[in-house]
């Protein structure tokens, strides 16, 4: 499934305000994610799925907002320069706060 942007024009400022709520999310692979905690612009969370339910991960905002703006293709592999390791993840919360939607065809 392809994925746009649905505000391209945002600032970092309203980007961390449109993420700071979510407190969980799920990837468009439907791996499910609970927020554990936001500290500035790190978001940590846990993938519920997992083995190893004690497993923290995090990612900076700032570079995903890189992404967001950067990417015109939003395959999960297209994170890899931004995000590394946690690609489907991050496109997943962009997701569940609607700054990408399923391209209609």
């Amino acid at each position: 499934m392809k994925y746009t942007k649905t505000n391209p024009n945002i600032s970092f400022a309203e980007f961390v305000k449109k993420l700071s709520p979510v407190t969980d999310f799920s990837s468009s692979t439907g791996k499910r994610y609970k927020v554990v905690k936001h500290d500035a612009t790190i978001i940590y969370f846990k993938r519920l799925d997992s083995d190893n339910p004690d497993d923290t991960w995090n990612f900076d905002l700032s570079d995903l907002f890189k992404a967001y703006k950067t990417l015109t293709d939003f395959d999960t592999v297209n994170f890899k320069p931004f995000v590394p390791i946690r690609h489907s993840p991050a496109r997943g919360l962009l997701i569940s706060t609607g700054l990408l939607v399923p391209i209609k065809s």
